[in-house]
């Protein structure tokens, strides 16, 4: 297994905000296109299948358990978004601290540097928002396909604009950094 890299002072030093935005802007991107992708493929599944005949003239029944993991899905999606706004906020705090320590030791070789590092923080804050909602949407896309239910997909609906709510735009990020060097200084 190759082993990680720290960045250089000067890798982060060189880190510029609008090329750092479009990044964190391409990431989030991915993450909502693989929902909607996926979001794709169960709606094949679900409604491109003819229905299985069932003895009597039936239709079919869902299958045996298939309520619970819709609803097990449902509660993960509740407890995903409240998580969403509270994980990334808890980890972000504790990389600002780390970034304080650099700049209150005197270790970081320039404000720059310091400016990198809180905006691969704000990177990472994302990206931990995103993929909570993201694997819970996913969860909710299988109990669709095996509950065949329309709840699911309105949950998915629900937990995409939650997404939407942590895209990283120009001025969210400003607001963050701007406030996070005003607790450093």
């Amino acid at each position: 297994m190759p082993q990680q890299r720290e960045m250089t002072p000067e890798q982060y030093a060189a880190m510029e905000p609008d090329k750092v935005l479009r990044i964190m802007q391409i990431i989030a991107g991915a993450l909502i296109a693989g929902v909607l992708s996926f979001a794709g493929v169960a709606s094949f599944v679900v409604f491109g299948q003819a229905p299985a005949a069932q003895p009597g003239g039936q239709p079919p029944a869902a299958q045996n358990g298939s309520e619970i993991i819709m609803y097990v899905a449902m509660a993960f999606a509740a407890v995903a978004v409240v998580m969403s706004f509270v994980v990334p906020n808890l980890i972000s705090a504790a990389g600002v601290k780390g970034v304080a320590k650099l700049s209150q030791d005197g270790t970081a070789t320039s404000p720059k540097e310091l400016f990198g590092r809180l905006l691969g923080v704000a990177q990472t804050k994302m990206i931990i928002a995103m993929a909570l909602v993201e694997g819970a949407a996913f969860f909710n896309l299988i109990a669709f396909i095996f509950t065949k239910s329309l709840i699911p997909p309105a949950v998915v609906g629900a937990l995409l604009l939650v997404m939407a709510i942590h895209f990283p735009t120009k001025i969210n990020l400003a607001r963050w950094l701007e406030d996070q060097q005003r607790l450093l200084s």
